[in-house]
């Protein structure tokens, strides 16, 4: 399939109570993709006011189709996806780009990727394409990580133009997904809810002999958890903070990918390990409410071993 242009590109956003920034999104989006769906997942009134103000923004040099898609309540960002994921393939789109609300493109990111693919010299093998993650500072906010010699997982961080084509697994918001590899994988994991979609789905993706592809000129904006900051031995420290209720979630669905993926890919089980470590030190000397996200964390890991999916209160 050729990488064709950025007519050939649907995006599909969902949102659920987005802030101040969703306009932004949409603002960057627009110039840069064929087709818009977004999936509202039951936003309140206020939120739900702004993504339509910003989903019927017109631009008389932009003719676009953009669809709203509102469902009555959070049904989940994998169930949300592949509502958007449906609706742009029976479309006949050949790229499906996919966007949280919380995240902004940079200008030409999806561009950039499509020539990546074009470039090439394998492009039937592209089972997704990802930017460089950075957070509102202009700072990494998610490292790549490519697969090593016997497994071992390797932080690497590109260099200018370079692109990568080793990488272990990738967040959803900002991958450009062929249409023929949403075919082949199938379906985001619904009943994950949220959290470890895109890790779940970047494995199903290698599974099938798909490559992951970094391209460091390509560059997206995007926000994880909430900023917040402490004072530790004289020293401030940032972080990014969880609650109880999605720290349940995030264990939940790390021990289900690890049960589903790790045998395959143990490169993840040394990732996870290493990711666990540190942030049970970082609930352990820096966030309030310890107990209840312990409690929160050992339910989630009960509840994957047992295979529990949904949303669950706690």
């Amino acid at each position: 399939m050729s990488a064709g242009g950025i007519d050939s590109v649907a995006a599909v956003v969902v949102t659920y109570n987005p802030g101040e920034t969703f306009s932004a999104l949409m603002t960057a989006l627009r110039p840069q993709v064929g087709a818009i769906w977004i999936v509202d997942n039951g936003s309140g009134d206020d939120s739900l006011a702004r993504v339509r103000a910003a989903a019927e923004t017109t631009d008389e040099h932009l003719k676009i189709r953009i669809e709203l898609i509102t469902n009555p309540d959070n049904r989940g960002l994998g169930a949300a996806q592949n509502h958007g994921i449906d609706a742009a393939l029976r479309a006949g789109f050949d790229w499906i780009l996919l966007m949280d609300h919380d995240s902004i493109p940079g200008p030409d990111m999806v561009e950039t990727m499509l020539a990546a693919a074009r470039d090439d010299s394998d492009p039937e093998s592209i089972g997704l394409l990802t930017p460089i993650h950075g957070d509102e500072r202009g700072l990494p906010a998610a490292a790549v990580y490519v697969c090593g010699t016997f497994h071992l997982l390797c932080r690497r961080t590109l260099k200018p133009g370079e692109i990568e084509d080793r990488v272990a697994f990738a967040m959803a918001s900002g991958c450009l997904v062929p249409a023929r590899s949403l075919r082949a994988v199938g379906p985001m994991a619904e009943d994950f809810h949220i959290d470890y979609i895109d890790y779940d789905f970047a494995f199903r993706v290698r599974r099938v002999g798909y490559r992951i592809v970094t391209v460091e000129k390509a560059r997206l904006t995007h926000r994880l958890g909430d900023a917040r900051q402490a004072r530790l031995l004289g020293r401030t420290i940032r972080y990014r903070e969880h609650g109880a209720e999605r720290r349940h979630t995030i264990y939940r669905n790390r021990v289900r990918v690890m049960l589903r993926h790790g045998l395959r890919f143990p490169e993840f089980i040394q990732f996870e390990l290493l990711s666990v470590t540190k942030d049970l030190l970082q609930i352990l000397f820096l966030e309030p409410g310890k107990a209840e996200k312990f409690r929160a964390i050992v339910m989630g890991i009960a509840d994957g071993l047992r295979g529990r999916g949904g949303l669950r209160k706690i």
